[in-house]
């Protein structure tokens, strides 16, 4: 009996050591394993930092630099809602360069890489919007709220949409219709088109943006004035079109051959150029 004991001890003594030593092992291996997550954690941040700042010069939209301009889109947007369409967004101005006047487009110029190449996105142009919020499946507007499966749209169950359009003045095309990843939906071009809509689920019959028949008209408002005339009303201004025209209905007449025309200094009174006629003989 007292050599079986003996075994038992000294069994009972490996196994326990075993386990001690696996415990000692497996207490190594995890502050190693944190270790690892986190340097692999910092390398992605950095590669995503510089992915992100090469997309500011690469990737349109393309941010200015150096005293060069970047690009400078527009796109026109709607909130539909039941049918019905929600006012604009009053004007804002923020930190990325992508937001709106008040008019219903979505004015697209980088300020940097925040606003530029992949960065610009539905979720930027909203991000710092007054009195709106949107998710994948609700939409708040103000005071009001619309959420897919929970509000109703004429008795039937509604759900959020994103339509897209490619160059909306002009297409008769049908949109692109998203349903997911709606902060992530990047604008790719000049003139697109976007309504943002709450509609019985199913429904496909999207109407475009109130503002994009005149998407171009507006964008030119913001860029400034293309065609190189001045604006009726400023100082000096000329009439749209006509560099040098006159007010209607007034008439300018050039001066005679060799004629020079001095304005009177502020104050001076102007005096003839030529003698009165004298007075007849006799007279006087």
């Amino acid at each position: 009996m007292g050599k079986a004991s003996s075994a038992k001890k000294i069994a009972r003594a490996a196994r326990a050591g075993g386990r001690a030593s696996g415990v000692r092992q497996r207490n190594l291996l995890f502050p190693g394993a944190i270790a690892s997550i986190v340097v692999l954690g910092v390398l992605m941040v950095g590669f995503s930092v510089r992915e992100h700042r090469a997309d500011a010069n690469t990737v349109p939209p393309l941010a200015g630099k150096e005293g060069l301009p970047g690009d400078h889109w527009h796109a026109s947007y709607g909130f539909y809602v039941c049918g019905e369409w929600m006012p604009s967004l009053p004007e804002w101005h923020d930190t990325a360069g992508i937001h709106s006047h008040g008019d219903g487009v979505i004015h697209i110029h980088p300020f940097g890489e925040a606003g530029a190449g992949r960065n610009a996105t539905i979720g930027t142009f909203l991000e710092e919007a007054p009195d709106v919020s949107l998710s994948d499946d609700k939409l708040e507007l103000g005071e009001e709220s619309w959420e897919t499966g929970e509000t109703e749209c004429d008795g039937e169950k509604g759900e959020l949409v994103i339509a897209r359009w490619k160059d909306v003045q002009t297409t008769e095309d049908d949109p692109g219709l998203v349903y997911e990843n709606f902060n992530d939906l990047r604008f790719r071009e000049d003139g697109e088109g976007y309504t943002i809509a709450f509609v019985p689920e199913g429904e496909t019959d999207i109407p475009k943006p109130e503002s994009s028949a005149q998407l171009a008209e507006l964008g030119a408002i913001d860029s400034g004035n293309p065609s190189g005339t001045t604006v009726p009303g400023d100082p000096g201004s000329t009439l749209p079109g006509d560099p040098g025209s006159t007010l209607p209905g007034e008439t300018t007449v050039p001066p005679a051959p060799g004629e020079t025309t001095v304005p009177p200094a502020p104050g001076e009174t102007t005096v003839p150029t030529t003698a009165p006629p004298a007075p007849p003989e006799g007279e006087g």
